[in-house]
This record gives C-alpha cells, sequence and structure tokens, in this order.
C-alpha cells in the first residue's frame, strides 16, 4: 500500500540505487500479457520510466530458492523488452529490489547479482547496467549505509504492529508509517 505511492516509490529507488526516477503511477501485482517461458511471473511493485524498468518484490515468506525465483522474474522483465532477434540489448536498465522479511540462511542485511560483464582481473566493463538486490530487514548492521538504515529498520519494525514513529526521521518513511497506521488499514489490506 505505502510503496504504491509515487513520491515514496521514488524516493526508495533514490535511496537504495542512487538513480532517480521519473513516475506519475507504480503498478501493483504486475504480470505480462503473455508470460515469458514457463513461468507467469507476478510483481508485487513495477515502475518505467523512459531509462528504467525498476521491480520491488517484497517477499514475506522464505523460499530456500529466493535467489532462482527473483532471478527468473527479473530476467522475465529484460526478456519482455526484445521484441525481434536482431534486438538484444533492452532500451531499458532492469533494476529488481527484493525486501525479504523472514530472514535469508546468509545472515546479511544485503546480497546482489550484478549482471556486468567482468575481464580475467574481475573488473567490470561497464556494458551490462541490470541488478538485483536483496535487501533483508532483519539483519540491519553497522554497515548498513545510512540511506538505507530507516527503511529496512521500518519495514522490520511495521512487521510486528508495534512501530515508535519517533525514532525515524526521514520524511518518506514518516509517511509509509502514517500510511499504514492501524487505523488507515482496511480488512482488505490486512488480508493482504
Amino acid at each position: 500500500k505505502a510503496f504504491s505511492q509515487p513520491d515514496i516509490f521514488t524516493a526508495f529507488v533514490k535511496d537504495i540505487l542512487g538513480i532517480d526516477i521519473e513516475i506519475d503511477h507504480v503498478e501493483t501485482e504486475k504480470s505480462f500479457d503473455k508470460p515469458i517461458g514457463n513461468v507467469d511471473s507476478h510483481y508485487d511493485l513495477f515502475v518505467e520510466d523512459k531509462k528504467n524498468r525498476i521491480i520491488v518484490d517484497i517477499q514475506h515468506k522464505r523460499y530456500s530458492d529466493h535467489y532462482h525465483r527473483f532471478l527468473n522474474y527479473h530476467c522475465a522483465a529484460l526478456l519482455e523488452q526484445s521484441v525481434k532477434s536482431s534486438d538484444y540489448m533492452p532500451p531499458l536498465r532492469v533494476y529488481t529490489i527484493v525486501v525479504l522479511t523472514a530472514g535469508d540462511k546468509h545472515k546479511s542485511f544485503m546480497n546482489y547479482i550484478d549482471m556486468d560483464a567482468k575481464n580475467y582481473k574481475h573488473e567490470k566493463l561497464n556494458e551490462i547496467p541490470h541488478k538485483i538486490i536483496f535487501l533483508c530487514p532483519k539483519y540491519v548492521n553497522q554497515e548498513t549505509p545510512a540511506e538505507w538504515r530507516e527503511w529496512l529498520l521500518a519495514i522490520e519494525d511495521s512487521l510486528d504492529e508495534s512501530v515508535d514513529e519517533t525514532q525515524y526521521h526521514n520524511e518518506y518513511v514518516q509517511k509509509i508509517l502514517n500510511l499504514i497506521a492501524q487505523s488507515a488499514l482496511t480488512p482488505k489490506d490486512y488480508a493482504r
């Protein structure tokens, strides 16, 4: 509910990815008209601007295959852009942010898949910008970048339905907390 607000989504992407996007709406429960491959991927939150295709999935259940699962979703968002056989360079950069609220066996606040090619010295060639970032609010620590900290702590804090709003100073995090306040949630929101 909260992340589907364009200004909140834009601020979250700016803090997590360091990129500015220009959007006027956020699609929820997005899927493509024609599934890519044998899996009909559904994205929690999906936006596109002129340069980027940003996907945010908030995963509440822990799956042993979530790295593979979201790589599949990410690849579908890449392949969907290819409309002819000569079209191997997608016009939009694809970034997938996965928020793992149930934890992860690697116990890290962030893991990522960087799809860029690298040379034999492991230096990036800056040819392929697409990335998947896995964030896990349970493992926020001193190494967590400051601009990520409040977002992740607020997500983790909101899961137990007891939030101390005075701990948060980011205006967009405050806006999220106001949007998800129990008094603002409908029975349909609770069901989701």
